[in-house]
């Protein structure tokens, strides 16, 4: 199923084109480093088709851009899905992240730490800030947690365990 989304402010412009039936083919250019490869684990993990462009105003920082791309993903995904309950644990390196997803209900909460402030162009804060929009705006709710491991690690898999909650949840509600 074809979803678009589009979010354009003073600091942003957000396009995002989500197939939720696709094959895992994920084009993403949000010109920070490190959001791109967020988007990229978490597209394959739940094997969506991502194609995303994000312009933000960097002078401001990253932070409109990384909330805005997660508010406007989250408004592609609640185009397509209504219910379903999915969770997933995957290990990077020697961090261990799980995450749990139940559309229809909004809420968020995040249990991990970062030792850095930031990472591939992105202040670390925000992908809190990322998480919470994503769930806000995509109609679910999101417990997810990493513990163990360095920081790259620990964002990578709680990304693709995301990505497996998220498509897990969709399997479920087609029972």
């Amino acid at each position: 199923m074809l979803q678009l989304s589009r979010r354009e402010t003073k600091e942003t412009c957000i396009d995002v084109v989500l197939e939720t039936e696709g094959s895992g083919r994920i084009d993403v250019e949000t010109e920070i480093e490190l959001l791109d490869m967020i988007l990229t684990s978490l597209g394959k993990g739940a094997n969506f088709d991502l194609r995303i462009k994000a312009r933000g105003d960097s002078v401001t920082g990253d932070h409109h851009t990384i909330e805005d791309t997660g508010i406007t993903l989250g408004k592609a995904i609640a185009q397509a899905k209504k219910s379903g309950i999915g969770s997933s644990t995957v290990p990077s390196s020697t961090a261990l992240a799980v995450a749990a997803v139940r559309f229809g209900e909004t809420g968020y909460r995040g249990e991990f730490s970062f030792k850095s402030e930031s990472a591939g162009g992105m202040t670390l804060e925000n992908f809190g800030h990322f998480l919470r929009a994503l769930a806000y705006n995509g109609g679910f709710t999101l417990v997810i947690s990493a513990e163990g491991g360095d920081d790259m690690s620990k964002i990578e898999a709680m990304s693709t365990a995301l990505g497996r909650a998220i498509r897990r949840a969709w399997k479920d509600s087609e029972k």
